[in-house]
């Protein structure tokens, strides 16, 4: 396989490995990108035996670096951290699952050593022999660190995949009854444990804190919906993988909206205003 294929065919599942782990699409391009160049300069011999797994391990190791080096500015970070919501309307090759945001964000409450070795295991399959080298650790410090993971991912992770149009239903009923100011039909919708989780970085309104509770989420975004502006557009997009909603100012995106939802009701809502998360989206316009 030439390098030009191998980029072609195996980039989509690069980028969503190191965005799983990193939780930034400039991250992401910049460790894929780096990748692809140390398998042009490697020893032919020691990359021909499986590219994509070569291609994982670097990518891996690379992401494994950049997650540590960020996770102090993360801790002084204002508010909560989620991740990079990913205009994803015509990216054929990045599958939903791979870049579910739901999962990214419940992801971030790992450590990085915990991160990567439960996505390198959950989602690559790779032996604990194969991660060791990744991490810096023995197989048997993997698999105990895989147990840790996989037991608070079960916690916390995600519900299973719904209906493209079943999740849109409940993104328009939300957002529309939000608009309207309806909060019995807001609490309806949301769990009775339903969580807001915002992310302002300190450089747009935000809450710092989650908000908890149908109620005090329903109560939340009526207030925060009554202070935008008539002149700020709606547009739903594909973010994710999954139906989003951006919210624009002068063509500019000043907040994105995902949902985490079992297709009956919605149990997360994810808000985010950060311009610096936002950039992306605005340039898709």
């Amino acid at each position: 396989m030439t390098l030009e294929k191998a980029f072609a065919e195996l980039r989509p599942a690069m980028f969503a490995l190191a965005y799983r782990i990193t939780g930034n699409r400039a991250d992401a391009e910049e460790i894929v990108q780096d990748a692809f160049v140390r398998l042009h300069d490697a020893d032919p011999k020691e990359a021909v035996r499986s590219l994509k797994a070569y291609l994982t391990t670097i990518t891996a190791r690379l992401s494994f670096n950049r997650l540590r080096d960020q996770r102090a500015r993360r801790e002084t970070y204002l508010g909560e951290w989620l991740p990079e919501p990913l205009a994803t309307e015509g990216e054929p090759g990045v599958h939903p699952e791979d870049v579910s945001f739901a999962l990214v964000a419940v992801l971030e409450r790992l450590s990085p050593l915990e991160r990567v070795v439960f996505v390198l295991r959950s989602a690559f399959d790779l032996s604990f022999k194969e991660i060791a080298p990744v991490v810096g650790r023995d197989a048997v410090a993997c698999r105990q660190i895989f147990s840790r993971a996989r037991a608070r991912m079960r916690e916390e992770r995600p519900r299973f995949p719904v209906d493209r149009e079943r999740h849109r239903a409940l993104l328009r009923s939300f957002v529309d009854a939000a608009r309207g100011g309806d909060r019995a039909r807001l609490v309806s919708l949301l769990t009775d444990d339903a969580v807001l989780h915002g992310d302002g970085g300190g450089r747009a309104l935000a809450t710092k804190r989650p908000v908890v509770g149908n109620g005090a989420v329903a109560q939340f975004v009526i207030a925060v919906t009554r202070t935008v502006p008539v002149e700020v557009s709606h547009e739903e997009i594909d973010l994710n993988g999954a139906p989003g909603l951006v919210l624009r100012a002068g063509g500019r995106a000043v907040l994105a909206i995902l949902i985490d939802t079992d297709g009956e009701r919605i149990h997360s809502v994810y808000a985010v205003s950060n311009p610096e998360k936002l950039a992306r989206l605005a340039a898709a316009s």
